[in-house]
């Protein structure tokens, strides 16, 4: 009768011991989620202030024109000439 006492008071010991683990466990996976879930609000509302992330389309927004020319072409003479001026105001 002794050995069935101790053998009930070591399975009541071991159940006592994953019932709180279990629980313990649970506590911190749920403290690691919620800083997750508050790093990403954070994130998002750091990106919202300082206008990374927009849901709107701008209003403002400057457009080229659809066919734009090609650049016109300089004479190489008078580049060479300005070029060669340049030189000797500056003394080069």
């Amino acid at each position: 009768m002794r050995w069935f006492k101790v053998a009930a008071i070591v399975v009541g010991v071991m159940i006592a011991f994953l019932i709180v683990s279990s629980v313990v466990g649970f506590l911190v996976q749920s403290v690691i989620a919620v800083l997750a879930v508050a790093a990403v609000v954070l994130a998002v509302k750091v990106a919202f202030n300082r206008k990374q992330v927009s849901w709107r389309k701008p209003n403002g927004e400057v457009r080229g024109p659809r066919h734009s020319r090609p650049l016109r072409r300089h004479n190489t003479s008078d580049v060479d000439d300005e070029l060669a001026r340049l030189k000797r105001e500056t003394g080069g």
